[in-house]
Formats: structure tokens, sequence, C-alpha cells
């Protein structure tokens, strides 16, 4: 009885330390003091964008001030310059949102006009990526198998329309931004396919390694410009069975990632039983001829 009431009194003080009115009010007010802050904040932005209308308030209230001690000749003009002042306001507002909505315009025109040479880019860098992977595989396992593929099929559609076309101008920062990362990565990729391609002394596989992770880089980015430039919507896939173009770069990506890790367990294969499996072999300068 006594360990009852013992844990009851326990339970009362465990009840008085959590629900303290103090604290609710404390914590009340401390609500009170961010959102007056918050508010202050606003309007202070408010009226810095707007300066016209607070001068007019002004001008208004110091009208009513005056014509409330009876000087009329200058609430008549303070009045007046108060009106003035907000006929201002207005026509910048109004100015404001023409100007927004020719700048919405122009953007929607500036994605329609660029989105497919965007977009045909993209899937031929998907494409490259495929290839790199089919080459990267044959030469890893070093089974003799031959693609065939020549330099210019790893050659990526460099843009006409970007940088010089007008349309570039109306873009939005996040749309210009993804679409510079992109088309710049597209030019690494096109100078990694000149300098590297039947390179002497290199091992194929490590070439193709590394136009993987060129082609890799640049589908990550030209993923981010299939969001910002809605090309999913814009572009249907010619058959649902292919999937959309974020699902069919995803699929990709997880290939080249798989082929790479089969290479790293070849690869430690090779090295603890060297006499099992066969090592890279160099480039051939035989390649196209074949």
């Amino acid at each position: 009885m006594n360990q009852r009431i013992g844990q009851q009194h326990s339970a009362s003080d465990d009840m008085r330390t959590t629900i303290n009115p103090k604290n609710d009010r404390g914590a009340v007010m401390d609500l009170d003091k961010q959102s007056k802050s918050i508010g202050l904040k606003h309007l202070g932005v408010y009226i810095k964008e707007n300066p016209h209308m607070a001068v007019s308030v002004i001008l208004f209230c110091c009208g009513g001030m005056a014509l409330w001690q009876n000087v009329t000749p200058l609430a008549g003009s303070l009045f007046g310059a108060g009106g003035a002042l907000l006929g201002a306001w207005i026509t910048e507002l109004n100015k404001r949102r023409t100007d927004s909505q020719d700048k919405a315009k122009k953007e929607t025109g500036a994605v329609a006009a660029l989105a497919p040479e965007l977009q045909r880019s993209i899937e031929r860098v998907q494409y490259i990526l495929d290839r790199t992977v089919a080459n990267f595989v044959c030469e890893s396992s070093v089974n003799g198998a031959k693609t065939n593929d020549l330099q210019a099929d790893f050659r990526p559609y460099l843009p006409s329309l970007y940088p010089s076309a007008p349309q570039v101008r109306d873009l939005t920062g996040e749309k210009a931004i993804a679409l510079i990362r992109y088309y710049d990565s597209l030019n690494e990729l096109s100078n990694l396919v000149d300098d590297w391609w039947e390179r002497e002394g290199q091992l194929a596989v490590n070439i193709f390694n590394v136009l993987m992770h060129s082609a890799e880089k640049s589908i990550r980015l030209g993923l981010v410009c299939v969001g910002e430039f809605d090309l999913e919507a814009r572009f249907q896939p010619p058959y649902e069975s292919w999937g959309t173009l974020t699902s069919r770069i995803e699929r990709s990506l997880d290939s080249a990632t798989r082929s790479r890790q089969h290479h790293l367990d070849r690869a430690e294969r090779h090295q603890l039983d060297p006499g099992t499996s066969k090592g890279p072999t160099p480039f051939r300068n035989t390649r196209n001829a074949e």
C-alpha cells in the first residue's frame, strides 16, 4: 500500500514537472516573438520592394493629420502627392505582372525550341554508354568477342542551337545551369574519344572504362535536364515496352555498375590464381580494319 501511494506521489510530481503553466506561457511568448519578428521582416521586404506605396501611405496619414488640425491647403497637397505616388505604384505593379507573364511565355517557347535537340543528345549518350559497357565486358572477360564498333559510334551529338540561339538567354537559372553542365560534359566525352581511342600501349579495358565513366557522368547530368525540361511528357517512347527515358537511363547506369563490379571480381580471381584466367589485352590498332 505504501509503495502504491509512493508511486502515485511520484507520478503526480512528474505531471507537475511536465505540465508547467509557466513553461507553457514562456513557449507561447517565444512563439509570439518569433511570429512578430517574421511579420516585421516580411513587412520590411514588402516596403523595400514597393517604396511608392509605402511613401503614399505615409503621405495619406500626414494629410489626415493636417486635415484634423484644419490645415486644409497642406492636407490637399499631401493627399495629391499620395495619390500620385499610389498611381505610380499601381502602374509599376502592372508592369511587373506584364513582364513576369512575358518572361514565362519566352521561357516556355525557349524550352519548346531546345527540347528536341536535347532529347536526341541524351538518347545518343545513353546509346554510347550501352556500347561502352558492351565493349568493356568483352575486353574484361577476354573471350575474343568483337563488337566491331567504330570510333564514330562513341562520339556524342553536340548541340547546334546552344549557346548561340537567342532562346538560351530566355531560360531561368536552374534550367540554364543544367543545360550548361550537360553540354559541357559532352565536350569532355568527345575529347576523351579523340584522345584515348587506340592509344598505343593502353589496355583496351582501361580505355573503355574511361569512356564508360565519362558517359555515366554525362547521362546523369542529362537526367537532370530530363526533369527540368519535362522531356518525358514532351516525347513519349515509340513503344510502351521501351519504358520512359528515365527508366531506360537507370537501366543503362545499373548495367554499367554491374559490369564494373564483375570486372573487379574477375581481376581479383586473376590475382589469386593467374593460371585460371586470361589477363587484359592492349587496344588493337587494327580494330577498325577488322
